[in-house]
């Protein structure tokens, strides 16, 4: 009956709070809190339910419940980001110190406020718990507020997650101190710390190398037996009792064994089998234990009790506020996000919960000073994702540059891409590409180049920048040795020191992949690019060609990406572009064929060809294929389940603007570069997909690399049974067409135009899940391709050094 009442109370609460966007934590809490004196227990029938003899036992679950909690909350926090602290922006972690220390020392204060009005017990040693739970940030709650929000992948986002993580860590070892020397003596707690710290070092630096040897041997292709669950949950109860023994406490041990969890999908599977159970069914009862210690009414026995509760209640919500806005004053951030940053670092997790219990039961705090933090820890949490909903907008929004196109662009200007890698195996391919963009003094190339990288588990996004500095880039080296990072960063920096017009941003994104599209276009609308450059999910292999196995998982975030991109978007199919047979960088003229049926498509790939056609060791030819006299006008009919967006596409209007705005581009094109020598135009009369097809059989000569138009923008009755049978519909008829062919044996670059929204309806509609088979779907389920290692040579790219450094 006690399971069933908590569990009752504490979901009908959720849910009827579910529609502020309150956090889960806060509603289980504020269910305990009904449960108690405050509310439900004031009934006599409902408070003989929790007879005086029944909460020991009560206590038992609900502890061992928090600590199987504390073990999830471990492995939410991913290894790799913990290594890559180092890199965190000096902004977030001055707000992450100034976050707890302040609210440290405003807690201690507060603390001895409360005690002015004689009532309750009173211990000294109780300003450590005050403080501590002032002090702490829920860095996974941060997470989960950030992302209902829509304000995750914002830079608030992204300074708020970085300067929780700080203040997190630095609060987990406040709480291993404070603990210890609240519960010890000075001599005794010394020796505790220690050895809790020893214990730590020891499970980081061994235990885990050895799970991570038991896990690969006792496992097949990430397939793992229920033995795995049953080991877990003897470890969480054993590494508690260490810790306990040690003299700290037993949630310390089961976060410690849930922090060095080796094997990210293992802990995937955890969190995915054993999280509602433990939250949805058995932490309620922690929260009930914490619950019925609140006593709301006994604030009012005196109205002093009253007015300084008060007090504190809104001193306490006020002091991450105040230390944030007092360093984002410092460090020149706008009062506005700095008081949206402090509402969110205002967030609390479990952790300042369990403080506040641990207090009270220690005879620490009283039941007064527990009710009042109690209150404000409710209070500054449930009104985080409100109020900073309604207060903060993102400032930097869809209309803040023009230029999201290049045909739109100067041939003659500045010329940014985003340009993102999977892993190392990218990295000679994209160089390659970019090195064939034609960066000139009068039109430099400005490229940022994004690692994307999977956080399995529920890890939360970060963006690393790596700095620069120098002439040759001075990329700081930070992290693991020899990392595929590390690897793609050097092969960067030493391409960027052998171009003088090419400026080239390396950073890495760590975020899921459900959510990794959402960081790159936020990326490339935050950085002003005009192209958008993805890799295809299929890697190339040492021999040129493309792996059999589809990585279904980066094959969403493709398809996110093309549905919600700001800019044009590319997706680069490599095989072996700028790479010679025997697997060494070419040195020969790079031949580019760019194929044109018609649409924004097909215009704004033949705007980045010009662009390419221009560069030195470049040979380009255009061949654009025109309708004979045979071919059948499409008639409206419903090729797309859209509606109106069909009716758009297929409208006389429609197509014969296109063709208008085609034949303009094309004839301009010709005029442009008409005399240049490796620059050619052809234009093939077909009827019909099959003479398109034989078309291309018929080209003998060997294209490095092919340049096409996605052609989601017009339907076109030259490819239109060609788009029926597409394998890849990302890449469209045309680009599907010579990656699954065997005439064709070069790189692809299928191209798709940003043209924002027409009449209310824009290309990510068009391209919607439940529109298009081929739209906005997230995947579920990947896994990492093995990368392999190998250098790159730079000789080829070196044509474009400056002369005064060749004569030099």
């Amino acid at each position: 009956m006690q399971l069933a009442a908590t569990i009752f109370v504490t979901r009908a609460v959720y849910y009827l709070l579910r529609p502020l966007a309150v956090p889960r934590i806060v509603t289980d809490f504020l269910g305990g809190v009904l449960m108690g004196p405050s509310a439900l227990s004031l009934f006599p029938k409902f408070r003989d339910m929790f007879p005086l003899r029944s909460i020991v036992t009560v206590e038992t679950v609900a502890y061992w419940a928090l600590c199987c909690h504390l073990f999830l909350i471990g492995l939410e926090f991913d290894m790799s980001v913990i290594e890559n602290l180092t890199r965190t922006s000096k902004k977030a972690i001055h707000i992450a110190i100034a976050g707890v220390l302040i609210p440290f020392i405003m807690g201690i204060g507060l603390f001895f406020l409360m005690n002015q009005v004689p009532g309750g017990g009173y211990n000294p040693t109780g300003c450590v718990y005050v403080g501590l739970s002032l002090a702490v940030t829920g860095y996974p709650i941060v997470a989960r507020v950030l992302n209902d929000v829509k304000l995750l992948h914002s830079d608030i986002g992204r300074m708020a997650m970085s300067a929780s993580l700080v203040t997190d860590l630095i609060s987990w070892i406040l709480v291993i101190i404070g603990i210890a020397f609240s519960n010890q003596t000075s001599g005794g707690a010394s020796v505790a710390v220690l050895s809790t710290f020893g214990f730590a070092l020891f499970c980081i630096f061994v235990v885990r190398p050895a799970l991570a040897i038991i896990i690969r041997k006792t496992s097949k292709e990430n397939d793992y037996s229920e033995n795995y669950l049953c080991f877990v949950l003897v470890s969480i109860s054993a590494f508690a009792v260490v810790t306990d023994i040690l003299g700290t406490n037993s949630i310390v041990g089961a976060f410690i064994f849930g922090f060095i969890m080796p094997n990210r999908i293992l802990a995937a599977a955890f969190l995915d089998k054993f999280e509602d159970f433990v939250t949805g069914y058995l932490l309620p009862l922690f929260f009930t234990i914490c619950g019925i210690r609140i006593d709301i009414w006994s604030l009012f026995d005196k109205k002093a009790h009253l007015a300084i509760g008060s007090v504190v209640v809104v001193l306490s919500c006020s002091a991450k506020i105040l230390s944030t806005l007092l360093v984002s004053y410092y460090e020149n951030v706008p009062t506005r996000d700095g008081f949206s940053l402090g509402i969110v670092l205002n967030t609390k997790g479990i952790l300042a919960i369990l403080i506040l219990q641990l207090g009270n039961s220690g005879e620490f705090l009283n039941k007064r000073d527990y009710t009042v933090m109690a209150i404000a820890i409710l209070l500054m949490t449930g009104v985080v994702a409100p109020v900073t909903a309604s207060i903060y907008r993102p400032a930097k929004h869809l209309s803040n540059y023009k230029r999201r196109t290049i045909q739109k662009g100067r041939q003659d200007g500045e010329l940014r891409i985003l340009a993102c890698f999977q892993n190392f195996r990218n990295v000679s391919g994209m160089i390659s590409l970019i090195d064939s963009s034609n960066a000139t003094r009068e039109s430099p190339l400005t490229v940022f180049a994004l690692h994307v990288l999977e956080l399995t588990g529920r890890a939360s996004a970060m963006l690393i920048v790596h700095s620069t500095g120098g002439k040759s880039g001075g990329y700081s080296r930070h992290g693991r040795k020899n990392s595929h990072s590390e690897k793609i960063v050097t092969a960067l920096e030493t391409y960027q020191t052998l171009n003088d017009n090419v400026n080239i941003h390396a950073l890495t994104a760590m975020s899921p992949h459900a959510s990794m599209h959402e960081d790159i276009c936020s990326l490339a609308e935050e950085k002003h690019t005009s192209l958008l450059v993805i890799p295809f999910h299929k890697l190339p292999s040492k021999d040129g060609k493309l792996e059999a196995e589809d990585n279904t998982s980066f094959r969403g975030v493709n398809l996110n990406v093309l549905a919600n991109a700001p800019c044009s978007v590319g997706i680069f199919v490599d095989r072996g572009f700028g790479v010679s047979e025997n697997g060494e960088s070419s040195l020969t003229m790079r031949q580019i064929l760019m194929l044109f049926v018609g649409g924004p498509d097909d215009r704004e790939a033949l705007a980045y060809a010009w662009r390419m056609g221009g560069t030195e060791g470049i040979g380009l030819t255009v061949v654009r294929f025109l309708p004979g006299d045979q071919v059948e006008e499409i008639q409206p009919k419903d090729i797309l389940p859209v509606g109106e967006a069909h009716k758009m596409l297929t409208s006389i209007t429609y197509v014969d603007s296109n063709r208008k705005l085609d034949d303009e581009y094309v004839n301009e094109f010709r005029l442009k570069t008409a005399g240049e020598q490796f620059v050619s135009y052809q234009e093939k009369v077909v009827n019909n997909d099959e003479e398109i097809v034989l078309a291309l059989q018929e080209m003998h000569h060997i294209y490095d690399l092919y340049v096409v138009g996605r052609g989601e923008g017009i339907v076109s009755p030259l490819t239109e049974s060609l788009a029926d049978w597409c394998e890849y519909p990302e890449l469209g008829p045309i680009g599907d067409l010579l990656i699954t062919s065997s005439f064709a044996q070069g790189s692809v670059l299928v191209v798709q135009q940003y043209v924002g929204s027409k009449d209310g309806i824009s290309i990510a509609d068009m391209l919607s899940a439940d529109n298009s088979s081929h739209g906005n779907h997230h995947f579920s389920s990947w896994e990492h391709s093995s990368l392999e290692d190998g250098g790159l040579e730079m000789e080829p790219f070196a044509h474009h050094k400056g002369k005064e450094d060749v004569d030099a």
